[in-house]
């Protein structure tokens, strides 16, 4: 059952990619920079077209308590007044790993080191 629930999750993320990559678009571009425009402390990233902001930091416990699968990893970081790409990050630095919350895939968490933060996805509109 958990392998089939992944592999559904690794196909409709393929199939939101491959769609996607056309419409990573403005909306989301757009939303990034008006939140970054609002306050510069924010704390979002991009990840395959999806606008991610910070909900709550959490501890080791909180993070193996729920189940996840690898999402990807932060590949760059956001410089004032540029435009926000996938893989990149207001906070976080290159190298994080990102998971994905198996049975709520709205909600994503990183691995800075041990050091462990829950975001939740922005919704577009």
């Amino acid at each position: 059952m958990l392998i089939r629930v992944f592999y559904s999750l690794i196909i409709s993320s393929t199939l939101l990619v491959m769609i996607g990559c056309t419409t990573e678009t403005s909306a989301t571009k757009e939303m990034a920079r008006t939140i970054m425009k609002e306050d510069q402390s924010n704390d979002i990233f991009i990840m395959e077209s999806i606008l991610y902001k910070k909900i709550e930091t959490i501890n080791e416990e909180q993070f193996s308590s729920v189940r996840t699968a690898p999402y990807g990893s932060i590949t760059s970081s956001y410089e004032q007044n540029k435009t926000f790409q996938s893989g990149m990050a207001s906070i976080l630095p290159k190298g994080t790993q990102i998971y994905r919350s198996i049975e709520q895939p709205e909600y994503v968490y990183s691995d800075d080191g041990g050091a462990y933060t829950l975001y939740q996805s922005v919704p577009e509109g």
